[in-house]
């Protein structure tokens, strides 16, 4: 079967498989529908923040060829999960990751875990997952095509995304 989530191998474009050669002698899809490059419109009811992130971020996919009209909702989610990861991880900065609460009942005080973490955690997970989907972690990386991987830059462009002001869109 294979495709997203299905625990099988993830399904590869027609291109992808002509290239090959179409080893598994399958029927290709010749009808399959294709990507229009380009920068999307930036959906409306993006939070302030993520809106100041989303030149960068449009920016560092178009260095790496893998900017597409149909992305914006990706796009929007990908800019949306930086800003809570931020906005989690500088809260977690601040009040630490663990707080002591006082069991009234009792009179003891024990440590419980700052919900903050969790909330950090789970922004990195949706951000990781973002990032497989336009091939911008290392192991997804090999499953992207792009039609000029050979003239990119060395250097990360994740990188640039994740220096870009960060304490001016946190506030």
């Amino acid at each position: 079967m294979g495709g997203k989530g299905s625990g099988g191998h993830n399904r590869k474009p027609t291109a992808q498989k002509l290239a090959e050669g179409n080893r598994g002698k399958r029927p290709l899809n010749l009808r399959e529908p294709k990507a229009l490059p380009g920068e999307p419109q930036m959906p409306s009811g993006m939070t302030e923040q993520a809106r100041a992130v989303w030149p960068e971020v449009v920016a560092m996919l178009k260095a790496n060829d893998v900017l597409f009209k149909t992305d914006g909702l990706a796009i929007a989610t990908l800019c949306s999960n930086l800003v809570l990861f931020w906005q989690a991880d500088r809260a977690v900065q601040e009040f630490g990751s663990v707080r002591e609460q006082l069991d009234e009942a009792m009179g003891l005080s024990t440590l419980r875990m700052n919900p903050l973490v969790r909330v950090r955690s789970d922004a990195e997970k949706k951000l990781r997952a973002c990032w497989q989907l336009f091939g911008l972690d290392p192991s997804s990386r090999p499953g992207v095509q792009t039609s000029n991987s050979a003239d990119r830059h060395s250097s990360s462009a994740l990188d640039a995304v994740l220096r870009v002001h960060k304490d001016e869109i946190i506030n």
